[in-house]
């Protein structure tokens, strides 16, 4: 008898290291807009946040500057940088252990829906997702509850039957705001303060600590 019966994961940070190709993307638009390009320790504030927020509140800019930067950030995305990552240790093993298990897993992530679907697509582990729920291309800004919820609708699973995977707040919030348990994933861009600021149920530091809480 397993714990949960589906387990969403976030995207960034949870299931992969997209760090490189998410920087390199925004660089690309920093430096087309006249503004200063940055470092991988100096990026890693903007790293989970949706685009829009990171680009006002990260690095300053103007509502439709950031319009304009993210304009640039997926062109250079789509270009080829979403592939510059690599899937974290453990994570499809986990996968596929929990859906031999009988567990739906589904993905749940501020990112555009068209590009998890390319990524995952492209990396192979699309079969792992019962669910991929991300955003529209011309939605800005949002909840991760909604996005949370979605992936729960989709799945036919009640709040209570799912535990949320991620690695920032906004997981963590996200899930508590729909009465979720969260699994704070410290392998990924949050820190342990923050993931337990707000409000994460578990901390967690691989994905076997994820399976054991699944599976028992």
């Amino acid at each position: 008898m397993h714990n949960y019966d589906l387990v969403i994961f976030d995207h960034d940070g949870t299931i992969v290291d997209s760090a490189p190709g998410i920087l390199k993307s925004a660089n690309a638009a920093f430096a087309e807009l006249g503004y200063p390009t940055r470092t991988m320790e100096e990026f890693m504030p903007f790293l989970g946040p949706p685009l829009q927020n990171s680009f006002t509140q990260f690095a300053g800019m103007s509502p439709e500057e950031a319009r304009r930067a993210i304009e640039i950030y997926r062109r250079e995305y789509a270009g080829g940088n979403c592939f510059e990552l690599r899937v974290y240790g453990g994570m499809e093993r986990l996968l596929r252990n929990l859906r031999a298990a009988g567990v739906k897993t589904a993905v749940a992530s501020s990112k555009p829906t068209v590009f998890l679907e390319k990524v995952l697509g492209g990396i192979g582990l699309r079969e792992c997702f019962d669910a991929v729920c991300g955003v529209a291309l011309d939605r800005l800004h949002g909840g991760k509850d909604d996005i949370i919820a979605e992936a729960a609708r989709q799945c036919g699973v009640p709040p209570g039957r799912c535990l949320m995977v991620g690695d920032r707040r906004f997981d963590a919030e996200g899930a508590k705001a729909l009465g979720v348990p969260c699994a704070g994933a410290l392998w990924g861009y949050g820190s342990r303060e923050e993931l337990e600021r707000a409000g994460a149920d578990f901390l967690v530091e691989s994905c076997g600590e994820i399976e054991g809480l699944c599976l028992g």
